[in-house]
């Protein structure tokens, strides 16, 4: 039975930075694929040649594909995804972005997304300016091609466009068989429900993408960055947050939420998110 592990947020810099190991006890050897959907470290062209190092003290780092959040862009410039790719396989792991796999019959694409800053209630204008004062993102995020300025809301907002089309016309194309869709940014605005998280920025922690899952229908959309739980279901298409944390987010001594909550098996062709 094919088993693959989804998990977001692991900031595996921040534990180490701590002495702790969010993953401690857990046993992913059995796993045939790990899928980091973002924010593996800050600064990752540096940070996740270490990140990794550590992740392989759980699982054979040939088996895990990364894909960046927005933590992994920090002190780097967003333009130059080349030098995250060159860190990922360099520790023998495989870079994600804009990447369609498929594995035992079961297709999982995957890319960052960022969000079109329209959530909230207010205007984009308002919303894009409030994030670049407020959003870390837009102070340490540089853009090569625009003289190493300091990424935009626009910018990332032009990026959330051109990986939404990517997404639609992928699941517009033909498969015989389930599509999780995998993400770091949020998909829809019931992942941004709760008391903790977003707050008053939801603008930058997700998108109202109902048409696109309404219109494609994936088996699962699985996202990060929110550090909040969330589990819906938009028409047919289940919505999972696989966030794990801050260490400060957790008391010593127990995970962050479940480290396996995002471990889907399925009995070909059909897959079966775990309970």
């Amino acid at each position: 039975m094919p088993r693959i592990l989804i998990i977001a947020d692991l900031h595996s810099d921040m534990w180490a930075d701590r002495g702790r190991d969010p993953l401690a006890g857990l046993d992913l050897s059995d796993l045939d694929l790990l899928l980091i959907a973002g924010d593996l470290s800050n600064k990752g062209h540096v940070q996740w040649r270490y990140a990794l190092d550590r992740l392989s003290a759980h699982i054979d780092l040939d088996r895990v594909h990364v894909g960046p959040g927005n933590h992994d862009y920090y002190g780097g410039r967003v333009d130059r995804e080349d030098k995250l790719r060159e860190a990922a396989e360099a520790a023998g792991a495989h870079f994600m972005q804009k990447t369609e796999l498929i594995h035992e019959g079961v297709r999982l694409l995957y890319c960052t997304l960022w969000t079109d800053m329209a959530l909230g209630g207010l205007t984009v204008e308002f919303n894009r300016m409030r994030a670049e004062d407020r959003m870390n993102d837009h102070r340490v995020i540089r853009v090569e091609s625009e003289g190493f300025r300091r990424m935009s809301a626009l910018h990332s907002s032009r990026i959330h466009a051109d990986h939404k089309a990517w997404l639609d016309a992928r699941l517009a194309a033909p498969f015989d068989g389930d599509t999780i869709v995998v993400t770091h940014h949020a998909p829809h605005p019931y992942s941004l429900r709760g008391t903790t998280g977003p707050g008053d920025l939801p603008f930058a922690y997700g998108s109202d993408l109902s048409e696109l899952i309404l219109a494609r229908q994936p088996k699962m959309w699985v996202h990060g960055h929110t550090h909040q739980p969330a589990d819906y279901e938009v028409g047919r298409t289940r919505v999972l947050n696989v966030s794990l944390g801050y260490p400060p987010e957790v008391d010593p001594g127990r995970p962050v939420g479940d480290p396996m909550t995002g471990l889907i098996t399925w009995d070909r062709p059909a897959p079966l998110p775990s309970p």
